[in-house]
């Protein structure tokens, strides 16, 4: 047989062959899909694994520590021995607690503040004494003065007794008066009268307290200064009440009232009493664009704020 014919033999019997036997295939997606599932199961097994000897390892530990911390049994014997007696405890001493109470009010006193260090208002301390004074020069009224608390104004018992004196005249110049007017400077009133006097006292700068008195000449008289309404209209009910006249307060209305506080506080306007006028004191000055006003006491407990309008009369009186 010729070569030639021996490879068409050949290429026809191979290709009977590939008819019969077709090569064979693959899917990628379902190969990578299948190494991916194998991969995970391998991690999980090796994740369980690590667990389960790492929980292993948890319960060896457990169970030797458990071991360890086991009391041991101490043989029984006949009678229990008691612990000896602890040392009796001996009371502190009176030198001890009296450190111990000492040290606890020095640590109160450094923690709250040191009221008697602030010096007293001098304004409050002016109004006060005057206020006494008044009280003291006029008889009804004298038993409601309280010296003690009088001289605890002043920087010392001599100083109280060298200014108040026997009658409190050292206060206002050597003349009794029934009205005192505190604006920065102190104007002193007999009746709608100013006098021709006026205190001037000194203060101690660390305490408030009043250290000494001088006295200064001024302008007295009706049209002395000060202030008009106040000491017309509270001096005039202070001289009515001294002379017994009646018709004082009507009258007195009409020229330093207002006609709407009349018809609102009827009798009682500006003097929120229907109680005679002993005397009076005026203090605490405030003022507005056309009006201005003070804080009046009339001899009674409290005090009460007046305003003054532009026509120089009294408008509003005990908050009203």
């Amino acid at each position: 047989m010729k070569d030639y014919d021996l490879e068409q033999e050949l290429a026809a019997a191979m290709l009977d062959r590939s008819r019969q036997e077709p090569p064979g295939g693959y899917d990628v997606d379902g190969l990578v899909g299948s190494v991916r599932r194998r991969r995970r199961r391998l991690q999980a097994g090796a994740a369980a694994a690590v667990a389960i000897v790492a929980l292993g390892a948890g319960f060896l530990s457990r169970a030797d520590h458990d071991r360890v911390s086991l009391p041991v049994q101490a043989p029984t014997s006949p009678s229990a021995v008691l612990p000896p007696a602890p040392p009796p405890v001996e009371p502190p001493s009176a030198t001890a607690s009296a450190s111990a109470s000492a040290s606890a009010s020095d640590s109160d006193s450094a923690s709250e503040p040191d009221s008697a260090s602030k010096p007293a208002d001098p304004a409050r301390t002016t109004s006060t004494l005057f206020l006494a004074a008044l009280r003291y020069q006029n008889p009804a009224a004298r038993s409601q003065v309280d010296l003690a608390a009088v001289a605890a104004l002043f920087a010392d018992e001599s100083t109280y007794q060298r200014i108040w004196g026997a009658d409190s005249t050292g206060v206002t110049c050597g003349s009794s008066v029934d009205g005192v007017l505190v604006a920065g400077e102190v104007l002193l009133y007999q009746g709608v009268e100013r006098l021709d006097r006026a205190p001037s006292p000194t203060f101690d700068g660390s305490t408030g307290k009043v250290t000494d008195l001088t006295c200064r000449t001024v302008a007295g008289g009706s049209k002395g200064g000060g202030d008009p309404t106040v000491s017309g209209f509270y001096g005039g009910l202070v001289a009515a009440a001294k002379s017994g006249d009646s018709t004082a307060m009507s009258r007195l209305g009409r020229q330093f009232v207002t006609a709407n506080l009349r018809s609102v506080q009827g009798p009682t306007a500006g003097t929120c009493s229907s109680a005679t006028t002993p005397f009076w004191l005026a203090d605490n000055p405030s003022s507005g664009t056309l009006t201005h006003g003070w804080t009046v006491n009339l001899g009674g407990p409290y005090a009460f704020p007046i305003e003054i309008d532009e026509n120089a009369k009294i408008a509003t009186s005990c908050g009203k």
